[in-house]
């Protein structure tokens, strides 16, 4: 075979990873029966501020500023879950269809204390009566609350005829709070992921805390309607093999539908294959929080995943800034890459780097070739490598490793690239012999910057529950992390209390990041639409005499 048809051969194996992703996108809480019109019709006003002939919706806020179409939609405010939320400090009250058509409820069985002289007012949504038709129609148009009370300044004053508030009340009766799956009224089921291959010290490190965390933060369980539903979080074991991930995720969730799945951690490291469960996740609606992974493909679009990084996207887009930057004079002779397909985040991040250096100016169009590991022409193409050629290394710990130790470097100098976030940054995958020429991506803060850091925060908690801090830095970090994971959760499950809903919980998710105390980014937010807490990186370098220590290599940047 030649290496020409290899190339062909491998990235064709990245493709078939990727297949299927894009088609199992689902968008938040969509009505069960897209048939009837009116609730069609009152989905478009909502979601795009579209009336029924795809005009714009036109409207004014009460300051004066005058918005339209997708300015002037509800979701824009309300959210798609129909919860509202906040705008700066101005209090954005529910609209589902539950909610708005029934009187308000003050949030708060009890008063908090106020001074003597003061008198507390619950807010307007919490005290007003039922919404009906007629005063709807009055407060979307003239901005008047069922009460007789003037709205907020932010809230648009509209020209809907009845006709088209009525589709727009059709739509929010079909947005849940309450109900979904995984929630039987007392008790609301979650699930984390673990594999048949996952090592006893993994998960110890992950699972093992992870349960005792989200136990301890569940509230207890209550026979009120309006009490938060206690937690049960169930471990969901998957086989070794990915493929047959979905025919199993399906089974179980036919035996005990799970409201959302947290952490999670698959292969040997907790940090291997993803893809399968996040398309499961899209296609079910179902929130993903944060697992222990390293293979992200941010180019699909995630309504229901959250993650810690983009993973071996992120270092594919490092790869590919460096390589369009630091381009030698007259453009790359040929870009290769090392690659094992078997590896789903090796493969995942190739291709990546493959589509993203397509669409990047280059000064002219290198040659590409992919190769195996333990392709049999590799020491013939490395030994006529040069300054005008780059290495890309999308091996695993022990393969890149036992790769590095079997072929010697090139001797012209080429640009040598590796996945940080395929080896855990440990030093020992590089044989020495190659240190001096490879840099690394890295998504962490140093280590003897974070390290320090997640340990405290984690070990806190460990040690007041008898549990040890485990001695290898990979494993703390992934102590560090699933905490952080159960952390994000609780504070999210706990502001969306009784009011279940998992749309409603995929957008308090947006505003938990502050509960991801034991990270070992040095930068983690999310926030509305974002899936993804960290987006930069570091390149790294050996950097002492002996080639023992790695070291950032100029300052923390996000890639495109």
């Amino acid at each position: 075979m030649t290496t020409a048809r290899r190339a062909t051969r491998y990235l064709r194996v990245g493709l078939l990873l990727l297949t299927g992703l894009a088609a199992g996108q689902a968008r938040p809480e969509e009505p069960a029966a897209q048939a009837d019109s009116a609730v069609t019709r009152g989905a478009q006003l909502f979601r795009e501020g579209l009336r029924a002939d795809r005009s714009p919706v036109e409207a004014q806020r009460g300051n004066g500023v005058a918005v339209q179409g997708q300015e002037a939609a509800c979701i824009q405010c309300h959210r798609a879950s129909g919860m509202g939320g906040a705008e700066g400090s101005t209090a954005v009250p529910p609209i589902v269809g539950s909610i708005l058509f029934a009187p308000g409820r003050p949030v708060q069985p009890r008063q908090p204390r106020v001074f003597s002289h003061l008198t507390r007012q619950a807010p307007a949504a919490q005290i007003r009566p039922a919404y009906s038709l007629e005063t709807l129609l009055r407060a979307l148009n003239r901005g008047i609350g069922p009460t007789g009370q003037s709205m907020d300044a932010l809230m648009p004053r509209y020209q809907l005829t009845e006709a088209e508030v009525r589709d727009l009340a059709a739509y929010t009766t079909t947005l849940r709070i309450g109900e979904a799956p995984g929630h039987d009224g007392r008790t609301l089921h979650l699930a984390t992921i673990e594999t048949a291959d996952n090592t006893p010290a993994v998960r110890q490190a992950a699972t093992d805390l992870l349960v005792q965390c989200m136990a301890e933060r569940s509230p207890p369980a209550q026979d009120s309607p309006y009490a938060p539903p206690a937690w049960t979080l169930h471990r969901w074991q998957l086989g070794a093999d990915p493929a047959r991930w979905p025919t199993e995720l399906e089974a179980l969730q036919r035996q005990q539908p799970v409201f959302a799945l947290v952490s999670g951690i698959t292969g040997p490291t907790g940090r291997g294959a993803w893809q399968a469960i996040q398309q499961h996740c899209e296609r079910d609606a179902l929130p993903c929080v944060l697992p222990n992974t390293a293979s992200v493909d941010d180019s699909q679009p995630s309504v229901w995943s959250f993650h810690f990084s983009r993973g071996v996207s992120l270092d594919a887009a490092t790869m590919a800034e460096v390589l369009v930057e630091h381009a030698p004079p007259g453009g790359w002779r040929q870009i290769h890459l090392v690659v094992e397909p078997r590896h789903e985040g090796a493969a995942l991040g190739a291709r990546r780097l493959v589509e993203r250096l397509g669409t990047r100016p280059v000064v002219r169009r290198p040659e590409w070739w992919v190769h195996a590991p333990d392709a049999p022409d590799t020491a013939a193409w490395l030994s006529g490598l040069g300054k005008h050629d780059a290495l890309a290394l999308w091996l695993p710990g022990m393969a890149l490793s036992a790769w590095t130790t079997r072929h010697e470097p090139p001797p012209g100098a080429p640009r040598v690239l590796a996945s940080g976030e395929l080896i855990d940054l440990d030093a020992g995958a590089v044989a020495p012999s190659w240190r001096a020429a490879v840099q690394l991506t890295w998504p962490y803060a140093p280590i003897e910057r974070h390290l320090p850091r997640v340990a405290q925060n984690v070990g806190q908690w460990l040690q007041s529950h008898q549990r040890a801090l485990a001695s290898d830095p990979a494993l703390i970090r992934l102590q560090g992390h699933t905490y952080s994971a159960c952390e994000v959760t609780a504070n999210a499950l706990r502001r969306m209390g009784a009011r279940v809903s998992r749309a409603y919980l995929a957008e308090l998710l947006e505003g938990a990041e502050e509960a991801a105390t034991a990270t070992a980014y040095p930068r983690f937010t999310l926030g509305p639409g974002r899936r993804h807490g960290s987006q930069g990186t570091w390149l790294m370098r050996f950097t002492d005499p002996r080639h023992a220590r790695l070291q950032p290599e100029g300052d923390w940047f996000v890639p495109e």
